[in-house]
């Protein structure tokens, strides 16, 4: 009996130190921190973050990278607004101070899976000059995976503009009175002439494959979700009001 017992004992702890032993190396444990894939400079440089701010102007705002030496430089835009901040990028988690003070602080959670897709799992934006500011949303997008919007077409409502051929953002097409005419006696009239335009028609450049800038009139992304959408939208920023808006 004694024999049995001794027996079942060892065969007991046999099983929960192997049991141990594979939960420590358990490849599908996301938990391990053995089997985490760390997030380099090089995994970020083909992404890059929209962002809204939850108070004042310029809310929306895109960041880019690029390769600072052997660090990483993150490029945030806003209308008419360009910073150029070294980050700091550690256990997965990206970091940068946008004037050195500590008043205005970022960071980012990032994620990155056995393919090498990286996500966002959470975001921060610290504002100590403001305690109401903050992140109202964020996303992270692939310019390699993200739809195209040149030579295209976007609505919001009854909003409608376009990405033309000639690299401007055609705002607000609609009808409305493109010229006048006169008629002279005995008509003796000038008369409005209508047509399909845009309000305006501004150059725009590229920030990254899938986000552009126009100077301090335009700023937009592709982005893979936005809010309570989950599905591709384009987000873009004039006058300080952010629209929502489907490609056509």
């Amino acid at each position: 009996m004694k024999t049995l017992k001794l027996m079942l004992s060892v065969v007991m702890l046999m099983a929960t130190l192997a049991a141990c032993k594979k939960d420590k190396n358990d490849p599908n444990d996301p938990n391990n921190p053995e089997n985490i894939q760390k997030v380099t400079k090089t995994d970020l440089l083909p992404y890059f973050i929209v962002a809204e701010r939850k108070t004042g102007d310029q809310k929306l705002a895109i960041m880019t990278f690029t390769e600072d030496g052997d660090g990483l430089k993150v490029n945030l835009h806003r209308q008419g607004y360009l910073r150029s901040i070294t980050a700091a990028l550690s256990d997965n988690v990206l970091s940068f101070d946008l004037d050195g003070t500590g008043n205005y602080t970022y960071r980012y959670t990032l994620e990155k899976n056995a393919s090498g897709q990286i996500t966002l799992k959470s975001y921060l934006y610290s504002d100590k000059t403001n305690a109401a500011q903050g992140f109202e949303y964020a996303v992270l997008a692939n310019s390699t995976s993200v739809q195209n919007y040149e030579n295209a077409d976007f609505k919001t409502g009854n909003l409608l503009f376009r990405f033309s051929a000639a690299k401007t953002i055609d705002w607000d097409i609609r009808e409305r009175q493109i010229g006048t005419k006169y008629y002279p006696p005995p008509i003796n009239q000038t008369l409005p002439v209508t047509g399909i335009a845009p309000e305006v028609s501004i150059p725009y450049y590229a920030l990254s494959a899938g986000s552009f800038k126009a100077n301090s009139d335009f700023i937009g992304a592709m982005v893979p979700n936005w809010k309570n959408v989950n599905s591709p939208v384009m987000v873009i920023e004039r006058s300080n009001i952010i629209y929502q808006t489907n490609k056509q």
